[in-house]
């Protein structure tokens, strides 16, 4: 699991989501109520299904693109949520994900624990350069 600031202690409370999270009855039947989200985009990852969990991941490639949509308004209690039931396969790391109104947002991404069969490499963190507000 990630810690509960972005790098540098920047306070991100946005969640780009790609798989089962971008289904709002799912985020509102966790949190117990609705959030706020828009398209996105993540740049420089791919989207696949890891069979070995049955449930889609991102690993990092050069050029690729991952449309998703992001969240708004998360806070310390959705991310233990959130976390708990991503599980241990999964862990959260600060990304910039691209808005339809062409601007790059700060975001947590939930990304495999494990390194991507391919490259064997640790996905990407980048350093949030503001605070992410809502």
């Amino acid at each position: 699991m990630a810690e509960p600031a972005g790098q540098g202690g920047v306070t991100v409370s946005r969640l780009f989501v790609y798989g089962t999270l971008k289904d709002d009855a799912v985020v509102q039947g966790l949190l117990g109520h609705r959030l706020f989200g828009r398209p996105a985009v993540l740049n420089g990852y791919r989207r696949a299904c890891d069979p070995s969990i049955g449930y889609p991941v991102i690993y990092p490639e050069d050029g690729a693109r991952v449309a998703g949509k992001v969240l708004d308004g998360i806070d310390a209690r959705a991310l233990q949520i959130l976390d708990a039931y991503e599980g241990d396969r999964y862990r959260r790391i600060v990304v910039g994900v691209d808005t339809i109104e062409g601007r790059t947002l700060d975001a947590y991404v939930y990304v495999p624990a494990a390194a991507a069969p391919s490259d064997g490499g640790e996905a990407p963190a980048r350093t949030p350069d503001v605070l992410a507000g809502p």
